[in-house]
């Protein structure tokens, strides 16, 4: 499900979930609720107004994989932004290799978010079909 169809309350409660993960992951102790309350709404927010159109399965890639991939043991809003922006990247980079034919070359989970994106699949599909006749 993309993130601008998500209630904004059950999205916050999410945001609590990745972040306790996330803290968790990086070995982190941060037993403040109030502080990670306030995490969770500051990425929320981020959620709802930079990555709206991602689905909440490309969130969770973004902070797993960005958890294995850093130097940075500290979780941040510059941090999960510059994952989530590399897991935006590698969605549109995706898109394009599906819209020349290069299927081979779509990651796995890049494809599983993709198939979970139904109105950009129509729109490639219908484009394509266009393209054809």
């Amino acid at each position: 499900m993309e993130i601008k169809h998500i209630d904004k309350n059950k999205l916050e409660f999410l945001c609590i979930d990745i972040i306790t993960q996330a803290l968790a992951d990086l070995g982190q102790k941060d037993n403040d609720a109030e502080n990670k309350v306030m995490m969770a709404q500051s990425l929320a927010k981020d959620l709802m107004n930079r990555y709206s159109f991602m689905p909440i399965e490309a969130v969770y890639h973004s902070f797993e994989n960005g958890i294995r991939d850093t130097d940075l043991f500290v979780l941040s809003p510059r941090v999960w932004c510059k994952w989530l922006n590399k897991m935006k990247k590698d969605i549109w980079e995706g898109w394009y290799n599906y819209e020349i034919g290069s299927y081979h070359t779509i990651q796995p989970h890049i494809r599983t978010i993709m198939q979970n994106q139904p109105e950009l699949l129509l729109e490639y599909k219908n484009k394509k079909t266009k393209q054809i006749n």
